[in-house]
């Protein structure tokens, strides 16, 4: 009974890896984001972060071009919150659509991948203060 067991939960559990790990070829077709993929980005962060001159360790990730056409990007940085503590990095998930941010989700699990690529994102973390 249980070599029966491991030989159904087996397959179904590896098959489980091999469709968990889909972005692996993916990510490694990603190319550096363009400059400006970066200043809209930047003129984002402008509007969406509390103190955006307090922003510090920001990164972006190379763009990923999913078979469908869509293309994503990952940033992630730290900044200060309304109390004026620092919260702690955290990356954003960026979809891109026609050459386009559409959107984001904080903290998406693909950001945390250990095979996406980072570069230094400066310009993040020039922007002056509201």
């Amino acid at each position: 009974m249980r070599n029966k067991a491991i030989l159904i939960v087996g397959p179904l559990l590896l098959a489980a890896c091999a469709a968990s790990d889909k972005y692996s070829d993916i990510i490694a077709r990603a190319t550096p984001p363009s400059p400006a993929l970066k200043a809209e980005i930047v003129a984002g962060a402008k509007e969406l972060v509390y103190d955006p001159s307090s922003i510090r360790d920001a990164e972006i990730s190379n763009v990923a071009t999913l078979p469908d056409g869509l293309q994503g990007v990952c940033v992630r940085a730290d900044s200060k919150d309304v109390s004026g503590r620092y919260l702690g990095q955290h990356s954003i998930g960026i979809p891109i659509r026609n050459g386009k941010i559409a959107g984001g989700s904080l903290d998406h699990p693909v950001c945390d991948r250990m095979d996406v690529q980072w570069q230094p994102f400066p310009e993040l973390e020039r922007l002056p203060g509201k």
